[in-house]
């Protein structure tokens, strides 16, 4: 048996499905019909780089070392088993962090691995690893081994990861040409991948994620121009079938899926009037150090934003305008200020690492603030109420301690306090400033991550079947019981192959 592991990011059954009974997707139709399907669950916030994380290490944030204390709002951990917490010393003794490709890699399967984000730099393994972004231009060697790069090269002379470098002046008067041109590269890469020797594969695709979150007006339209995207990804799916024997397994999921932006609420607009409010002499200021900085807290020029409005709206041609849209969106545009000063000036400060788009942001607490302050400010943002449709603008809000930088083996570096918000669905936490209200309408033509992913099992005589929610935590397990490698004792995901499978009621579809 062998394992072909497609990630698509941000793959969404409401658009996909009107495109499988319209009979324009047939090989993806095939999977999600003739095989087992299941709502994927992975931890929070629905961020590709922590999802995948957790999909190819089997472990939540904490445990792999990405974000210390963020297992308190892992929704994950409510369908397996908890692990007892485990040190540093001894976590690396066990080589408990250890990937998919090494536990296979150690047990003489041979693994190809290609486009997984957080892979910069490749790793030596018992196959083939290609980077996924975020990593630098393709010069700056992506391959392992390195001479596979000249025959990757001979088959794509101008392979790229994203649509930057070479593909910079098309990617700016089209977007979606270019999104179309990268995708056929992916299924030459991949027919590329299927010829060598393999027993795991695992190969994921961000097209669909950038197409998503720059058409989504006309995908839900189901425009002529952005369906063909989806006919692509349908006709590498079914280049990977027809490599496939019987015996063989093939897994396709998405980490997270997308959803429409009915409304806005502009968080750092918030965050200011607040601040405003807390450091007024009414208040009770709890730092001198806070009253200094806030004449400073919009951080952008109004006259810059005002600009960059003005060149969007009269000389942008519309996709470029598109494009500028959804970078303002998800905050690129806005100055992005080091979380230390910042704490040291204000006592809420928005981190650079929330993501609008992504549905979630990060909110940093300075270090004098007591617990009553943090509380009246979690329940001020849960009475912040959209005065329109009366959903709330934040979904759940989960506190967090996450190391400071700069600690030491001697000195360990100091916790600091933030909240993490999740958006109701359909809310964007916008970054903007400058608002006359903190409420306003949705934006038509972004789409934003939606946390529920989709997982479908097809081939190695599997019965047509539907599952209960899975976990993101259950595909490591699932891939070294098909291919007969011990699971090492510390990971708690469950078998989704067997007996054991966990079916839903009714299983059949």
């Amino acid at each position: 048996m062998r394992v072909l592991l497609i990630g698509v990011d941000g793959l969404t059954l409401r658009i996909v499905k009107p495109l499988m009974a319209q009979g324009l997707l047939p090989h993806l139709r095939q999977i999600y019909e003739g095989g087992t399907h299941a709502l994927l669950q992975a931890p929070l916030p629905p961020a590709a780089i922590t999802r995948w994380q957790a999909i190819v290490t089997g472990l939540p944030p904490k445990r792999q070392g990405l974000i210390p204390g963020y297992d308190g709002c892992d929704r994950c951990l409510l369908q397996v088993v908890a692990s007892p917490p485990v040190s540093l010393s001894s976590r690396h003794q066990e080589q408990e962090d250890e990937p998919l490709w090494n536990l296979l890699s150690a047990w003489g399967r041979r693994v190809i691995v290609a486009n997984v984000p957080a892979t910069y730099p490749p790793c030596p393994i018992n196959g083939i690893m290609l980077s996924g972004p975020p990593a630098p231009a393709f010069y700056a060697g992506l391959t392992y081994p390195p001479d596979f790069a000249v025959r990757l090269l001979e088959v794509i002379p101008d392979y790229q990861l994203m649509p930057t470098w070479r593909g910079v002046a098309s990617w700016f008067r089209e977007p979606l040409a270019e999104i179309r041109r990268l995708l056929e590269e992916r299924r030459a890469l991949l027919n590329l991948l299927l010829r060598e020797a393999w027993d795991c594969c695992l190969f994921v695709l961000q097209e669909i994620d950038l197409l998503q979150h720059l058409y989504w007006d006309r995908i839900l339209d189901l425009h002529s121009d952005v369906v063909a995207c989806y006919v692509l990804l349908d006709e590498l799916l079914g280049q990977a079938l027809a490599a496939l024997q019987p015996s063989d397994l093939l897994i396709l999921l998405s980490p997270y899926s997308f959803q429409s932006i009915k409304r806005t609420f502009h968080l750092k607009e918030y965050l200011m009037r607040y601040t405003g409010e807390f450091l007024s002499p009414k208040a009770g200021n709890p730092s001198s150090q806070g009253v200094a900085g806030a004449g400073n807290w919009r951080g952008i020029d109004p006259w810059r934003v005002c600009g960059l409005r003005l060149l969007s709206q009269r000389l942008l041609p519309l996709p470029a305008r598109r494009r500028w849209r959804a970078a303002h969106l998800d905050g690129s545009l806005a100055e992005q200020e080091p979380a230390g000063p910042v704490l040291a000036n204000r006592p809420f400060s928005l981190m650079p690492a929330s993501s609008p788009l992504g549905g979630y942001a990060s909110i940093a607490l300075a270090d004098y603030l007591t617990e009553r302050h943090i509380e009246d400010l979690i329940a001020d943002l849960q009475a912040q109420v959209d005065p329109v449709t009366a959903y709330p603008a934040i979904g759940d809000i989960y506190r967090e301690e996450a190391c400071a930088t700069g600690g030491t083996s001697a000195l360990p570096a100091k916790p600091r306090r933030r909240l993490m918000l999740l958006a109701h669905d359909g809310v964007l936490l916008s970054q903007a400033t400058g608002r006359r209200h903190v409420w306003s309408a949705g934006t038509p033509y972004c789409g934003m991550h939606h946390p529920d992913g989709l997982l479908c099992l097809y081939g190695a005589g599997l019965a047509r079947a539907v599952l209960k929610p899975v976990s993101a935590y259950d595909i490591v397990p699932t891939v070294l019981t098909a291919l007969k490698v011990p699971v090492p004792a510390h990971l708690s995901g469950r078998l989704l192959l067997g007996s054991g499978a966990p079916l839903a009621s009714p299983s059949s579809i």
